[in-house]
Parts: C-alpha cells; sequence; structure tokens
C-alpha cells in the first residue's frame, strides 16, 4: 500500500542531541503496524550520527517508526 512520510526540522545545537519524535519524523501506511515501518540510513548525516538513546556513542544504521513513538532514537550533533 501507499505510504506517507511526514518530515519536518529538527534544530539541534553543536555538541547536544535532539530526541528524533513523530512530531520530527511520522511514516503512516495502511497495515497500522508501525514495528514494521523500517528507516534505513543509507548516507549518515554530514555534522553527526543517529544513535538509541540508551547506546550513546554508537550510530545506527536503521531504526523503525515505533522506536521513533517511544523517543529511543536521537541525532547527536558533533
Amino acid at each position: 500500500g501507499d505510504i506517507a512520510v511526514f518530515i519536518k526540522p529538527l534544530r539541534v545545537p553543536q555538541g547536544e542531541r535532539g530526541y528524533i519524535t513523530t512530531n520530527v519524523l511520522l511514516a503512516l501506511d495502511s497495515t497500522d503496524k508501525p514495528e514494521e515501518l523500517l528507516y534505513v540510513i543509507t548516507s549518515p548525516p554530514q555534522y553527526g550520527q543517529i544513535e538509541y538513546v540508551s547506546y550513546p556513542g554508537i550510530p545506527i544504521t536503521s531504526f523503525s517508526q515505533m522506536d521513533i513513538a517511544r523517543q529511543i532514537v536521537c541525532y547527536v550533533h558533533n
């Protein structure tokens, strides 16, 4: 089915972390299963990294919409 993706800017000062929430990144489809909507990072951010909050310093390459809903994914601006 169709997937709708809603994106808003996330402004993070240098040296800080910003949480990626559903206000910033939201994907919806007709299945109503956010745990199955997977984001894959094909090109890492130029000035930082995406990581799980509970594993600081370790960049990730994918995460789910459910991870976003749980507020466990963040961007760290180096």
